[in-house]
């Protein structure tokens, strides 16, 4: 009898629920260790749907490393092209800081320290106050690590940058951030969605973890591809392995709010991957941030 794949009590992982006439089959990991822990238990396969393994079968050229040392990636960390990614990030950074909301001294009654001058003159208003800082809200970054054939390695890579450089420019802006990459895709009527937190809230940035399932091609042609695998699938999916799934649909599904933000494919973002800077303002415009924050441009520098 052929495997069919895990359920959901096999796999902790694992939601798979109706939403009207669509079956949803939802993989959610707190952490790239748990994609590595549950994968490494070599879970079945669902052989209906995947007669031929494609995490396995695929070309080096194509798919990257081996399925085995993909896996281990997860938590040993990836460094190919990750010196170049910290270069250009570091072309972002030194602009950022010029575009701060900093905290203003104010004529005020009471304060923290002297205007002297003011003292001196006799006005009642004789000290300086800081303004409040505001209070610190919760972003949500969701990023689709989806991207079309005839995308570009510059502009995968740019677009990484331009996310964690997003989660520098929101924290200095008085943001904690929850960042999150998924993967979506659809067949027929079901629909796989597989999410893995990459920064919780108030967690430091580790842009060598996060490096990884951005832009390591072998992530999404190996892991990606093996969790689907696994997947209780009753259509063909091992055909293509899924369509990209319907972006309106995938942002309800996620459960996006007014201080949620969505990226998108490289081109849906203006990324081309040729200069930091233009891809950087294009990919800031797509956001529309201006009604919250002072926005950087970098071309300007």
């Amino acid at each position: 009898m052929a495997k069919t794949g895990v359920t959901e009590e096999e796999c902790p992982y694992l939601k798979v629920y109706s939403l009207k006439k669509l079956k949803v089959y939802r993989l959610f990991f707190d952490s790239m260790t748990d994609i590595e822990m549950f994968l490494l238990k070599d879970p079945p396969v669902n052989e209906e749907s995947f007669p031929v393994m494609m995490s396995v079968r695929a070309d080096t050229s194509f798919a990257g490393e081996p399925l085995m040392q993909s896996i281990r990636y997860c938590s040993g960390g990836y460094s190919e092209g990750l010196r170049e990614f910290m270069q250009l990030s570091k072309h972002l950074e030194m602009a950022n800081r010029q575009y701060v909301r900093q905290r203003v001294s104010n004529p005020a009654f009471v304060g923290s320290r002297p205007n002297v001058p003011a003292y001196v003159a006799g006005a009642p208003k004789n000290m300086y106050r800081l303004t409040r800082t505001m209070e610190k809200r919760v972003a949500r970054i969701n990023m689709n690590i989806a991207y079309s054939w005839d995308t570009t390695a510059e502009q995968i890579k740019a677009r990484g940058v331009l996310t964690l450089n997003l989660i520098r420019i929101l924290e200095l802006n008085n943001y904690i951030v929850d960042f999150r990459v998924f993967e979506a895709s659809s067949e027929y009527q079901e629909m796989f969605i597989c999410e893995v937190v990459l920064k919780k809230p108030g967690q430091r940035l580790d842009p060598g973890k996060c490096y990884y399932p951005m832009c390591g091609r072998s992530f999404q042609r190996r892991v990606i591809s093996r969790l689907k695998e696994s997947m209780p699938f009753k259509n063909n999916f091992g055909m293509s392995y899924g369509r990209v799934a319907d972006e309106k649909a995938v942002k309800a599904l996620l459960n996006m709010d007014e201080n949620s933000f969505y990226i998108g494919t490289p081109q849906s973002m203006g990324i081309l991957g040729k200069d930091i800077r233009q891809d950087a303002d294009a990919f800031l415009s797509r956001l529309n941030l201006s009604d919250r924050i002072r926005v950087p441009r970098y071309l300007d520098e």
